[in-house]
């Protein structure tokens, strides 16, 4: 009775998860969150084409007892690209920790997405430092897909602000292949840790 009164209690917390994961993900945030990293995705393919980049999407990282989730981590020979997107449209205006983001009448706090990207490339170059590459150069850049969206200068790029800041990027002598290799396999595979990643974090 006790074992059968177990499963039926382990069920419904799988049901319950599963409720919980398809409401976050099929969210209108997280949708256009998606779209926006697979646009950037395709553009970051097309932009190292003849450069034989490799480029990881969507990679989980070890943060220390915890974990981050990384939207593009591009390597080349200049090293690494921290890629963060946004998919977000309206306006954003402020400075500091938490900016203001408008869309239409509403207005909510956006957690400045260079210090959220800042996090990532300390977290890229410790793991570098970690695994011997103390010398491969890391570069960090936010980058806003959407057209109908208005922020301040410097706080990303659009497209054609990530195909200048790739072109200006130096040839540092590194190895791709051993860079993405590493990161493959360091990175979190475990579904159960990035499902509780993902519903733990907000639509962008």
């Amino acid at each position: 009775m006790e074992k059968k009164t177990l499963f039926i209690l382990l069920a419904i917390l799988a049901a319950l998860l599963l409720i919980l994961y398809l409401l976050v993900h099929f969210s209108k945030g997280k949708r256009k969150g998606r779209a926006a990293e697979k646009k950037v995705a395709s553009f970051l393919k097309k932009l190292g084409k003849n450069d034989n980049i490799r480029i990881m999407n969507n990679a989980y990282l070890p943060l220390y007892k915890k974990a981050c989730e990384i939207d593009h981590l591009v390597f080349g020979r200049f090293g690494v690209l921290v890629v963060e997107t946004k998919g977000i449209s309206g306006s954003i205006s402020g400075s500091g920790k938490h900016l203001t983001h408008k869309i239409g009448a509403k207005t909510h706090k956006l957690y400045n997405p260079q210090l959220q990207n800042k996090t990532h490339t300390d977290n890229v170059t410790h793991h570098l430092k970690k695994g011997g590459f103390d010398r491969v150069p890391v570069t960090g850049a936010v980058v806003f897909a959407a057209k109908d969206i208005n922020y301040p200068s410097g706080l990303g790029v659009d497209l054609k602000g990530l195909e200048k800041l790739y072109s200006q990027l130096s040839d540092a002598g590194c190895n791709q292949d051993v860079l993405y290799n590493y990161f493959e396999d360091i990175r979190i595979k475990s579904p159960i840790k990035k499902f509780f990643i993902r519903i733990g974090k907000k639509g962008d």
